[in-house]
Protein backbone atom coordinates (compact mmCIF):
# COMPACT_ATOMS: atom_id res chain seq x y z
CA UNK A 1 0.00 0.00 0.00
CA UNK A 2 1.37 3.41 -0.93
CA UNK A 3 1.72 6.26 1.54
CA UNK A 4 -1.24 8.20 0.09
CA UNK A 5 -3.46 5.14 0.35
CA UNK A 6 -2.26 4.44 3.89
CA UNK A 7 -2.93 8.03 4.88
CA UNK A 8 -6.45 7.83 3.45
CA UNK A 9 -7.17 4.62 5.37
CA UNK A 10 -5.85 6.11 8.62
CA UNK A 11 -7.93 9.29 8.21
CA UNK A 12 -11.04 7.24 7.40
CA UNK A 13 -10.46 5.17 10.53
CA UNK A 14 -10.10 8.31 12.66
CA UNK A 15 -13.37 9.68 11.23
CA UNK A 16 -15.06 6.37 12.00
CA UNK A 17 -13.80 6.50 15.60
CA UNK A 18 -14.95 10.13 16.00
CA UNK A 19 -18.48 8.99 15.13
CA UNK A 20 -18.16 6.67 18.13
CA UNK A 21 -17.06 9.68 20.23
CA UNK A 22 -13.42 8.56 20.39
CA UNK A 23 -11.12 11.43 19.44
CA UNK A 24 -7.41 11.66 18.87
CA UNK A 25 -6.12 14.03 21.54
CA UNK A 26 -2.92 15.42 22.92
CA UNK A 27 -2.64 15.57 26.69
CA UNK A 28 -0.06 17.35 28.74
CA UNK A 29 0.99 18.63 32.18
CA UNK A 30 0.69 15.48 34.25
CA UNK A 31 3.92 16.35 36.10
CA UNK A 32 2.36 19.30 37.89
CA UNK A 33 -0.13 17.31 40.01
CA UNK A 34 0.10 16.64 43.73
CA UNK A 35 -1.83 15.20 46.64
CA UNK A 36 -1.26 15.62 50.33
CA UNK A 37 -2.95 13.77 53.17
CA UNK A 38 -2.36 11.17 55.86
CA UNK A 39 -3.59 7.62 55.51
CA UNK A 40 -6.04 8.20 58.36
CA UNK A 41 -6.47 11.95 58.56
CA UNK A 42 -7.69 13.42 61.77
CA UNK A 43 -11.01 15.27 61.59
CA UNK A 44 -9.25 18.61 61.88
CA UNK A 45 -6.85 17.88 58.99
CA UNK A 46 -7.37 18.60 55.33
CA UNK A 47 -6.77 16.61 52.22
CA UNK A 48 -5.49 18.78 49.41
CA UNK A 49 -5.45 17.72 45.79
CA UNK A 50 -3.99 19.81 42.99
CA UNK A 51 -4.93 18.67 39.50
CA UNK A 52 -3.77 20.36 36.34
CA UNK A 53 -4.73 18.64 33.12
CA UNK A 54 -5.04 19.79 29.53
CA UNK A 55 -6.60 17.93 26.63
CA UNK A 56 -6.21 19.27 23.14
CA UNK A 57 -8.25 17.74 20.34
CA UNK A 58 -6.26 17.64 17.12
CA UNK A 59 -7.82 19.25 14.07
CA UNK A 60 -7.72 17.69 10.60
CA UNK A 61 -4.56 19.55 9.58
CA UNK A 62 -2.71 18.41 12.71
CA UNK A 63 -3.76 14.81 12.06
CA UNK A 64 -2.50 14.94 8.48
CA UNK A 65 0.86 16.37 9.56
CA UNK A 66 1.35 13.66 12.19
CA UNK A 67 0.31 10.90 9.77
CA UNK A 68 2.61 12.22 7.01
CA UNK A 69 5.52 12.40 9.43
CA UNK A 70 4.89 8.87 10.65
CA UNK A 71 4.58 7.47 7.11
CA UNK A 72 7.86 9.12 6.04
CA UNK A 73 9.76 7.73 9.06
CA UNK A 74 8.53 4.15 9.10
Amino acid sequence: MRDKEQKKVILEFLKYMEKKKVHLTKYDNWEDNSIWSKENPQPSHRTMIKVKFEVERLNDTDKEIVIDSWLMNK
